[in-house]
């Protein structure tokens, strides 16, 4: 696996930089950032906390601005998209697993799934329904559709996140720690549910971790020092 431009990427950037916070206290929080994320490949972007992982990762999934750089989605520029049209690409093309689950807690898990597909409203009432218990299932929470998210463990809450994060079937898929509050059992459930499907359906995942071994079970690793890609390349180089 090889992180190219031969190879077509899903999800790209150039130069991108950000900085955080005003006057004294201004950080420049990404410092010229470039990669590709190919399709059917999994990257793991790795290094200490406060480095610039989360970071990058917010404004690769369109919920966040940089200062300057480009992003390139499945071939397109979309760095000078207007909020409308950032926000339709966010829903069609990208699922999020964030670091803290933002679940609606007074929903059930099955509610929870079916949100993002209620606001690209694409599928029946039905379809949504069904989609989301298929995707609970795959994350081993077939028993708890109707469970209220507050009633649910931490871990069973992070399950339900990864669920919502693949309900629109997104193209490209991030993720900030996707099993920090998983057990190892379900840790290596969740990545294989999520590589198994990167590699069967040609989508690509993006995620930052600091878990070695889920790192080193991708196909390329980006190491972060201080807003910087200090070394890239596959797990065993």
């Amino acid at each position: 696996m090889t992180s190219d431009s031969t190879t077509f990427a899903a999800l790209s950037c150039q130069g991108l930089h950000r900085y955080l916070g005003e006057f004294e206290s201004r950080v420049h929080v990404l410092r010229g950032i470039t990669l590709n994320v190919e399709v059917g490949s999994v990257h793991s972007i790795v290094g200490p906390s406060g480095c610039g992982k989360s970071t990058l990762l917010y404004v690769l999934g369109l919920l966040d601005l940089p200062d300057q750089g480009r992003i390139i989605i499945g071939g397109e520029d979309v760095s000078g998209l207007s909020d409308n049209e950032l926000s339709q690409k966010r829903s069609e093309l990208i699922g999020f697993v964030f670091q803290f689950h933002f679940l609606m807690h007074e929903f059930t898990a099955l509610e929870n799934v079916t949100i993002p597909m209620r606001r690209l409203a694409k599928l029946s009432p039905r379809g949504m329904r069904d989609r989301a218990a298929m995707l609970l299932e795959a994350v081993g929470l077939g028993d708890k559709l109707e469970r209220p998210a507050n009633h649910l463990s931490g871990g069973e809450q992070q399950r339900v996140a990864i669920a919502r994060s693949l309900a629109n079937d997104p193209k490209i898929l991030l993720a900030d720690e996707p099993t920090g509050n998983l057990d190892a059992e379900n840790s290596e459930r969740i990545f294989k549910l999520l590589t198994d499907l990167v590699k069967r359906e040609q989508k690509a995942l993006l995620l930052a971790t600091h878990n070695p071994q889920i790192a080193r079970a991708g196909d390329f690793i980006h190491e972060m020092k201080d807003g910087v890609v200090v070394r890239s390349g596959p797990p065993s180089s």
